[in-house]
């Protein structure tokens, strides 16, 4: 009998696939929206997928006999460090190198990475993210600052001639240039590249959001790239592929990293959109006419209760505490 854990790669395997029934893709839907580690968890597996199916030849096996031999390696331990051969996307061995991968790769182990040198054994590393955020280094110098409940994993060693990594969630990087080696980021359907910048990647929900502080830098979808310099933008949802390039008109991006909340003319929900976050509160207006107020101030490292008694005097509003919600009135 299955696992839970079995039957939810399976139904992932069938929703990428689009196999799922009408009830398997409500079974995933609902499954995603429990908690945010399962949709790091799909992210994950989506990436490892689509790094498999790149994989241009095909071979014939005893396909049900590789599937118990994956599945004894997975008990054990053991994978052998040998050319990886290639089945076709139909194949339970295909969606045995997927589940290899994704399982070893979020364990911080070894996965086949299929890319540029396919069956070569690469040693992955995950940088994790729950309640706090955290700056670290990469392979290559790099720093990456990861907001709350978010991960970015990426080869111990950038080997092959692109530094490749997966992000879920939020982060910014500040890159060491390398011109020979670009650094790419994938996450969701958005694919950037750089060589030495700083930009703010932001990837909830159905959006994600590129932030250029420095230098240049391209992000590609499906059907569209862009280029985006110093005080720009792009915004993509998770189901499109035309990029919308906007510009910057705020700083309220940085306020995990900096611990300020700037605003300048800024829209008073995008500040409590920020404050949500920041905080793990509820706060919601009482009236429409109050989203749109346009607030130019600086928080520097608050308490909420202070920024909440500020924003009470200078609108001339209650700010009132009900049912786990913070009101606006």
């Amino acid at each position: 009998m299955k696992s839970y854990t079995q039957h939810m790669d399976d139904l992932l395997v069938k929703h990428i696939t689009g196999e799922a029934t009408t009830a398997e893709a409500l079974e995933v839907e609902k499954w995603l929206a429990e908690d945010e580690a399962n949709k790091h968890y799909f992210e994950h597996f989506k990436l490892i997928w689509e790094e498999s199916v790149q994989l241009a030849d095909i071979a014939q096996v005893d396909e049900q006999a590789a599937w118990d031999r994956f599945q004894n390696r997975v008990q054990t331990g053991s994978f052998p460090k040998t050319q990886a051969k290639v089945w076709t996307m139909n194949s339970p061995l295909l969606r045995a190198a997927a589940i290899v991968g994704l399982v070893i790769g979020l364990a911080a182990l070894t996965f086949i990475l299929f890319q540029n040198k396919p069956g070569k054994v690469i040693a992955m590393s995950n940088i994790r993210t729950t309640d706090q955020v955290k700056s670290d280094s990469l392979p290559d110098g790099s720093i990456v600052t990861l907001n709350k409940n978010s991960q970015v994993s990426f080869p111990e060693k950038f080997d092959n001639d692109k530094r490749v990594l997966q992000l879920s969630g939020e982060a910014f990087f500040k890159v060491t240039p390398n011109k020979k080696k670009p650094f790419e980021v994938h996450t969701n359907n958005v694919t950037i590249t750089v060589v030495g910048t700083s930009f703010n990647v932001r990837s909830r929900g159905d959006t994600t959001e590129i932030i250029v502080e420095t230098g240049i830098v391209e992000v590609a979808t499906e059907k569209q790239t862009v280029q985006l310099r110093p005080g720009q933008r792009a915004i993509v949802g998770i189901n499109e592929s035309v990029l919308q390039k906007q510009a910057t008109t705020d700083q309220l991006y940085n306020y995990y990293r900096s611990k300020k909340f700037v605003c300048d003319n800024t829209p008073l929900w995008k500040l409590i959109d920020k404050l949500n976050e920041a905080y793990d509160v509820q706060i919601v207006f009482d009236r429409d006419e109050l989203r749109n107020l346009p607030y130019t101030t600086t928080f520097d490292n608050e308490p909420l209760d202070k920024i909440l008694s500020v924003l009470s005097t200078t609108f001339n509003i209650s700010v009132v505490k009900e049912k786990g919600k913070i009101i606006l009135r």
